[in-house]
């Protein structure tokens, strides 16, 4: 059995604030709104993109941070653009988006924030994940082969084995330290969670109603349609002022028994630091990774981005250097992953929260 594009959907999620590429990324312009993907794109637009290779633009939604709604509408033109009063991490966004689809539709959810280049790839193992999710009350996820012991991304460790890389999931492991993670990678038998999801709605709403009944129930019965985007904020924004703050892998899929995982053919990389962007890009002669009005003097092996201004570091080695009207940024590469840290000490130091 396959699906149409007509009982095909999608849902984008686009909230996340990125501030690990401070001073780049702001409130106002976070990770998936920046210039990060292949050829300049936003990552929002990339994903956009691929999803518009399996199904039409408006049965694709767009759930963002209310004060975004403009700029996500104007990177995917067609799709339905809902602004999120306030987060409420994915398990209560995922479930408010659902009341767009019909209850015999089947939907992805997609992350904005990530890195794919094989498209042909993605669009092949999505189509199989729609089919798995058509013919079977089915769950279905993809994991990542890891490459390295990483211990900021959630793990899935195979079980039976289904077809040619479809296996049951045995478990879920949030963040290992970094023993486990080597276990993990050495074993074979484990994959990054990307955090990208196909399943039928109604699949979806039952595992909720099991794993976060007030959840489940609190978006029972609700339903939009295109044109009623902003009566339909309204009325989430009042379920949401109640409702519990829960990630879906620990509302659903950590106690759920139906899931199902594909080892993706695909790329991908989640661009969690400066340093993860820039492995992806083209380098000058010496290793340099440029964007903008960025000048690279004796250096070598660094990034250097000048947005608004000219950026000219001189005699440095695999540094990170990061011009823009918000601020600056100096670090290591090595370090890039904790400019976290700078971002809270920048807000601290103004007093937000």
């Amino acid at each position: 059995m396959t699906t149409s594009t007509s009982s095909r959907g999608a849902l984008i999620l686009a909230g996340g604030r990125g501030e690990r590429f401070w001073p780049w990324s702001t409130p106002e312009r976070p990770k998936q709104l920046l210039p990060l993907a292949s050829g300049g794109r936003t990552l929002l637009a990339a994903t956009f993109q691929r999803a518009l290779q399996l199904m039409p633009a408006e049965r694709i939604v767009i759930m963002t941070n209310a004060a975004l709604v403009a700029a996500c509408e104007r990177e995917c033109p067609g799709a339905i653009v809902v602004g999120e009063p306030m987060g409420r991490n994915t398990a209560p966004a995922i479930a408010a988006a659902a009341a767009f689809f019909g209850d015999s539709d089947a939907f992805a959810v997609l992350p904005s924030d990530h890195a794919i280049d094989d498209e042909a790839a993605f669009v092949a193992d999505f189509d199989r994940a729609f089919t798995l999710a058509a013919r079977e009350p089915l769950l279905v996820t993809f994991g990542i082969k890891p490459t390295s012991p990483e211990t900021s991304f959630g793990y899935i460790q195979r079980g039976a084995a289904l077809s040619d890389r479809v296996h049951r999931v045995a478990r879920f492991t949030e963040k290992p330290d970094l023993a486990r993670a080597q276990e993990y990678v050495a074993g074979g038998q484990h994959a990054w969670n990307s955090g990208m999801f196909v399943w039928g709605k109604r699949t979806f709403m039952q595992a909720l109603s099991v794993g976060r009944p007030a959840v489940a129930e609190a978006f029972a019965g609700m339903s939009f349609r295109r044109g009623d985007e902003r009566a339909f904020e309204a009325a989430i924004g009042q379920v949401f002022s109640t409702v519990e703050s829960v990630s879906v892998d620990y509302a659903v899929l950590e106690v759920a028994p139906n899931v199902v995982t594909i080892e993706a053919a695909f790329d991908w990389d989640d661009l969690g630091s400066w340093s993860a962007w820039a492995r992806r890009q083209p380098v000058d002669a010496r290793g340099n990774v440029t964007w903008g009005d960025a000048v690279p003097v004796d250096c070598e092996r660094c990034v250097i981005v000048g947005d608004g201004a000219p950026t000219a570091p001189m005699g440095l080695q695999d540094m990170v250097v990061v011009t823009t009207p918000q601020g600056t940024l100096v670090c290591r590469r090595e370090d890039s992953e904790q400019v976290r840290r700078v971002t809270e000490a920048v807000r601290a130091r103004k007093g937000r929260p």
